[in-house]
């Protein structure tokens, strides 16, 4: 009896090679990184599933267009680049895989806050111009500073356990702070309060939490201006939720003591903030570690035979 045609997978983004080979294994595979979008239609014609990362935008008439498209699977934690109304109407199935990443995003996160509040990145500056200039170097002590993660979730636990570790007092605030939501964190060493209070008190702000409507520009100038004078903000989460001009104001004017940023509204050129010395920035790498890699990979080879078999992936949207 003849063997049925494989499944067509098209990749429009990096994924571990291990991953990659074992999709080759069981499907036919087309790899396009980050095509163009006018190409994407063209592209989908015919294929059954998508795999992608948040280099590409999936909108809704270019999902509504893809003729034989069932799964679109998102290599790593959010779903924001993907049109999910039209994915519903179309009967396609969304995963993602958020949690297999999340340790990696929050040591990222942590090591961002030692670059910003030791000015690593100026140091660094400085030595290789051949500067030594350590008096304009005095940087800030994590332990013992408070340390407040707005969207206290996957990452923002992992951000919490890594702070205490090293001695910080740890707020954490979530969009629903239920009496037991409360006292599970609280047996973590987290105190949950709101987002107002939190960069109110923080010494340090991480932001962990979903790009939402709730969410977008939820730091905005006015909420910026309540933080502390010598606080320092790192964002891990999605740059949309940061006003960004509202941010270039108040570190260009010292009103907040640095920043650092490892999303960004276009991955592409040179970022405004980049013209200022109290900012750190990376271009989007909290889950570009080998280990975290292979284990998106992993999950991620796993719940697409699940999906194209009909059934539910571990994490389905929809």
């Amino acid at each position: 009896m003849p063997q049925p045609d494989p499944y067509r997978v098209l990749l429009v983004d990096p994924i571990a090679p291990t991953a990659l080979d074992a999709l080759r294994a069981r499907y036919d595979v087309t790899v396009r990184l980050r095509p163009a979008p006018a190409d994407l239609p063209g592209l989908l014609h015919g294929q059954d599933a998508i795999v992608l990362r948040s280099g590409i935008t999936l909108p809704g008439p270019v999902i509504a267009s893809a003729n034989q498209l069932r799964v679109i699977a998102r290599a790593g934690n959010g779903i924001d680049n993907i049109d999910l109304p039209a994915a519903r109407q179309a009967g396609i199935q969304v995963f993602n895989v958020p949690s297999v990443s999340s340790r990696a995003v929050a040591e990222l996160a942590i090591g961002l806050l030692f670059a910003a509040a030791r000015h690593v990145a100026a140091a660094d500056r400085q030595v290789r111009a051949g500067v030594w200039n350590k008096a304009a170097l005095a940087g800030t002590e994590l332990t013992g500073k408070s340390i407040g993660i707005i969207g206290v979730g996957d990452i923002g636990g992992h951000v919490a356990s890594l702070a205490t570790g090293i001695g910080m007092n740890v707020l954490g605030s979530v969009a629903s702070p239920t009496l037991e939501r409360r006292e599970e964190w609280a047996a973590r060493g987290v105190q949950l309060t709101t987002t107002a209070d939190l960069l109110v008190s923080a010494d340090m702000v991480v932001v962990t939490c979903p790009l939402t409507d709730r969410t977008r520009s939820l730091l905005d100038a006015r909420a910026l201006a309540t933080m502390k004078p010598h606080a320092y903000l790192v964002n891990v989460a999605r740059a949309e939720i940061v006003d960004g001009h509202a941010l270039y104001a108040a570190l260009d004017e010292r009103r907040i003591a640095g920043a650092a940023l490892d999303v960004h509204t276009a991955e592409t050129g040179t970022p405004a903030l980049a013209g200022l010395d109290n900012v750190v920035l990376t271009p989007h790498i909290g889950a570009m570690t080998d280990d975290a890699q292979d284990r998106i990979g992993r999950a991620l080879v796993e719940d697409l035979e699940r999906a194209l078999a009909g059934r539910d992936a571990t994490t389905r949207i929809c």
